[in-house]
């Protein structure tokens, strides 16, 4: 799965609902929004989705493998036990790999992490799984985990492969 396509396959899907929505509560068809408001639909994309292309882009431009963890933020008060139960085991292959991986966490609160771990888990799903963590390299996800702690020696089988 390369990160740059699942973003422009979810930022389409984005689009269509956003059309039919702005057709719908303006009495247009899709047809007329996107003629008569190419524009403006197309400076609302660019907008809302700006961060995650930020954030998606510097994935993909990182010259070392990455090791992405979406979870809740530190700073809240409801803690998610899994996101704190697999902290530890994040932290042991950063320090493990330390210099020869990057380390992306992102909290799922904020837009470009929600669409991030909506992009890499594109299930539908009645709640968010996290942690979300990813080993991803030149952009290339090769493995995602959602909802559960990963152990050490998992992410290793992984970053292994990469690193040769």
């Amino acid at each position: 799965m390369i990160l740059k396509q699942l973003l422009t396959v979810h930022k389409e899907k984005f689009r269509k609902k956003f059309v039919d929505a702005f057709a719908k509560a303006n009495s247009l068809t899709p047809e007329q929004v996107q003629t008569e408001y190419k524009d403006t639909v197309e400076q609302y994309i660019d907008d809302k989705y700006r961060p995650v292309e930020q954030l998606t882009e510097r994935i993909f431009k990182a010259e070392r493998p990455v090791l992405l963890n979406i979870r809740r933020d530190r700073q809240r008060d409801d803690k998610c036990k899994l996101c704190e139960g697999n902290q530890p085991n994040v932290d042991e292959v950063a320090k493990k790999y330390w210099g020869r991986i990057d380390i992306v966490e992102v909290p799922e609160d904020r837009f470009e992490g929600g669409a991030l771990y909506n992009i890499i888990f594109h299930e539908e799903a009645a709640e968010k799984k996290l942690p979300l963590t990813a080993v991803i390299n030149k952009g290339g996800v090769l493995k995602f985990w959602a909802g559960k702690t990963v152990e050490p020696a998992v992410y290793e089988m992984y970053i292994k492969k990469v690193l040769g």
